[in-house]
């Protein structure tokens, strides 16, 4: 009987690993430096795209709550907004700095993209497609997106709830006087 001839297993060349590793790295530089592409909040105030991004979540989380109306619903979301910032404003440091990178990741395509599964923009998504990409978000398998989820959606929910030129689009009384 003769010996059976065996070679050892192949393996990666170390241009091959080296190629690998300038790619993944690539790869997470240029989302790590997308945050910072398009921050949300710069300065304690929301930016544009951080403005885009919970303008757009509030109207898909408020869409049955809003004006049919579009230029009152128009008006709805803006007071959201300007009720948001001053949320912000009133926020520690660190908070709106996690804040900031969320809003930065949920703006720019490629991350966008990932975490939300959303391909248009916020601007332009329509509101089902919001929905959507807000539902894919709440019941996903990573917690930090489940997460990311909660804090966008409670966030334009504070900002809308808390505002009493609100309170009569859900039925609302108000408080009682004691």
């Amino acid at each position: 009987m003769t010996p059976r001839k065996t070679s050892e297993p192949t393996s990666p060349k170390r241009r091959w690993l080296l190629k690998t590793g300038l790619v993944i790295g690539a790869v997470g530089a240029a989302l790590g430096g997308s945050v910072f592409w398009k921050r949300g909040i710069s300065n304690g105030r929301l930016t544009e795209p951080g403005r885009a991004v919970l303008k757009g979540v509030g109207r898909a989380v408020l869409s049955d709550m809003l004006p049919t109306d579009p230029s009152a619903r128009e008006i709805k979301l803006e007071g959201m907004m300007k009720r948001l910032s001053e949320i912000i404003t009133s926020m520690p440091t660190s908070s709106q700095q996690e804040l900031a990178a969320l809003l930065g990741l949920l703006a720019n395509a490629p991350t966008r993209l990932l975490i939300a599964g959303l391909s248009s923009p916020w601007e332009t998504a329509s509101t089902e497609d919001i929905a959507q990409a807000l539902e894919s978000m709440r019941i996903n398998k990573l917690p930090t997106t489940v997460m990311s989820y909660h804090a966008v959606r409670d966030l334009a929910g504070l900002a809308f709830f808390t505002n009493p030129d609100n309170w009569s689009l859900i039925g609302y009384p108000g408080p009682l006087d004691i």
